[in-house]
């Protein structure tokens, strides 16, 4: 096709650096003759809340052939209508992108991002018709210019000042995240994959060495799936901050953002920093996400819009599954040793284990109220929510040791993931929230509640038999208390704290601010509240570098006075010094032979 030959085409612009201006026109060449409507997504696939993207347009305005301006009326908060007309029409309009996340539109003085679902209207009646994206070289506002995207280019272009690319339909035009200005990039392979590590934002990282990594450890997705990966180009586009952590999944990218400090500089030793292979766990999620998310997809989310909410309980089957691989595919890649793999299953035993929402929230139930829970929680969230993700991962690592014992070793949750593939993903048919049962009855033929009960553990709060599954497979389940507010878990601790005091606090010039209370501690016990500054225990001033300290050096089981301001207000609470719970988990090895038939 030639760029003539496409019935919607939108062109975008980088107008303003210190604005944070996109221009964006539209050309639509067959209105709807009754009056074409325009909308923009509330949400973007792969992050479950509501996002309003609608919110960032500054201005809309629209144009027949001749140029002459056409009405345009706003019928709610995203969605537009055109007045009638038999000849084509040109929208332009113009956004806000300043949100620098991976789900959003940015623009700053190194680069410009967006995401399809930020900036590209939808022309309703005509979401499946091929559509043609012209991006204007923006070379005199950056150093070293260049586009980065997955989307297609248009081979046959011949502009001077702009970029060519083309999608079949609307849904693949805002499924290729958009990155231009100065960055760098690293071309590599994985497998037959072209592939594409890009960092935007500045750093000192060793590129070839990630490069490296990621092509062995992704090579452990192609192998799972058993058959050639759905993509011939995959882009790892990431943001780099001071601070930051996060992925969203794209049919053949991914968009990441990273604290820059945190990858591996040139003299990282050989076995990957914490903070390293944290990266390359996300780079793994995001990945494994190419089929598992992007292609195997739940029924409640292809028959739904992106207009509004979707609720689906299977999230916990993507997410949750999806948290177990990325840590275990690093393991099966030789990148980390096994007891580094197993101190990382000990942090999400431990962040379960802290998190009291389990006892309350329903795995299911989590993944049904995404959108108005686990995506806006707030200081009470450890109290009354459990995550998809972590206890989603948990439960994966129950089924696939079960899977293992009541198969004698035929099978394992790879099984499961490469009948998903075959059946849904190369099919494109959707998963009802009882795939997983039916594989197993239909496909493996098993019946794992010996070992397992699934129904329980996705509608009851019970806790999971994870320690009685490790210690089949040799590896046994420990626990101790915590050594301070940053103790993740996963090693053993020589020195660990003494008592119990359950709040989460920032320092301030004098005092602790309380951020978060967990139930059934301390803290809680005695109606010290989120918001309230302490100051002093039994009259000695507090800071956050001796408050715990204060506190173990107490006599256990006595009450001790706390001196605490609460809206402006001096108040005294007595807190009881209570044994610290052991909430913290390490892992070890007890028969190598069996762990070595969960691990092989």
């Amino acid at each position: 096709m030639t760029k003539h030959d496409f019935p919607i085409q939108y062109e975008v612009s980088l107008s303003s650096i210190a604005g944070h201006l996109f221009d964006v026109s539209l050309y639509i060449h067959s209105p709807n003759i009754a009056g074409q409507r325009l909308s923009l997504p509330a949400w973007i696939p792969g992050s479950y809340m509501i996002r309003d993207f609608a919110k960032h347009l500054i201005s809309l305005t629209a144009l027949d052939s001749q140029g002459n301006s056409l009405q345009v009326s706003k019928l709610d908060k995203q969605t537009w209508q055109v007045t009638p007309t038999k000849n084509p029409i040109t929208i332009k309009y113009q956004l806000y992108a300043f949100d620098l996340s991976v789900r959003g539109a940015y623009i700053n003085d190194q680069y410009g991002f967006f995401n399809g679902s930020n900036i590209f209207l939808e022309v309703q009646g005509q979401s499946n018709s091929p559509c043609l994206l012209r991006i204007n070289k923006a070379e005199n506002l950056f150093c070293n210019y260049h586009v980065s995207t997955t989307m297609s280019y248009l081979s046959n272009q011949t502009e001077l000042n702009a970029d060519l690319y083309e999608a079949q339909n609307y849904a693949e035009l805002i499924d290729h995240p958009v990155l231009m200005g100065g960055f760098d990039s690293l071309s590599f392979k994985i497998a037959d994959i072209d592939c594409e590590l890009v960092f935007a934002g500045g750093h000192q990282s060793d590129m070839q060495r990630i490069a490296d990594d990621l092509s062995l450890l992704c090579q452990q997705h192609i192998e799972l799936f058993g058959s050639s990966a759905p993509i011939k180009r995959y882009v790892f586009i990431t943001l780099l901050t001071d601070a930051a952590f996060g992925g969203l999944e794209h049919r053949a990218s991914t968009a990441l953002m990273y604290a820059r400090n945190d990858l591996p500089g040139f003299d990282e030793p050989t076995i990957p920093s914490d903070t390293y292979r944290n990266f390359l766990s996300l780079c793994s999620h995001e990945f494994f996400h190419t089929w598992h998310v992007k292609r195997i997809r739940p029924i409640e989310l292809v028959e739904g819009t992106l207009a509004d909410e979707t609720y689906t309980e299977q999230l916990w089957i993507y997410e949750g599954f999806t948290s177990y691989y990325d840590d275990l595919l690093v393991q099966r890649s030789n990148i980390i040793p096994v007891e580094n793999y197993l101190s990382v299953v000990a942090q999400n035993l431990t962040r379960l284990q802290r998190n009291i929402g389990r006892t309350k929230q329903t795995i299911t139930a989590s993944s049904f109220d995404a959108w108005t829970k686990f995506y806006k929680q707030d200081e009470s969230a450890i109290n009354n929510i459990v995550s998809y993700y972590n206890k989603g991962a948990i439960v994966a690592l129950c089924l696939d040791l079960a899977i293992r014992l009541a198969s004698k070793q035929h099978y394992s949750l790879d099984s499961v993931m490469q009948i998903l593939w075959r059946d849904f993903g190369k099919t494109a048919k959707a998963t009802p929230k009882t795939v997983i049962h039916d594989i197993l009855q239909q496909d493996l033929q098993l019946n794992i509640e010996y070992y397992f009960d699934l129904d329980k553990a996705l509608y009851s709060t019970e806790e999971l038999p994870v320690a009685r599954l490790l210690k089949e497979f040799g590896v046994l389940v420990n626990y101790r208390a915590k050594t301070d507010l940053n103790d993740k878990g996963g090693n053993t601790a020589t020195k660990v704290t003494k008592h119990d005091f359950g709040a989460q606090f920032k320092a301030l010039n004098i005092g602790i601010e309380i951020t978060q209370v967990a139930e059934q501690s301390s803290a809680y016990a005695a109606g010290i509240l989120v918001g309230d500054i302490v100051v002093a225990i039994d009259n000695w001033q507090v800071n956050a570098t001796n408050v715990l300290n204060m506190i173990d050096r107490l006599k256990t089981n006595t009450p001790v006075r706390v001196s605490l301001f609460r809206d402006k207000r001096l108040l005294q609470v007595m807190l009881d010094v209570r044994p610290a719970p052991l909430d913290t988990v390490y892992l070890s090895i007890e028969n190598s032979e069996k762990m070595q038939l969960w691990l092989q």
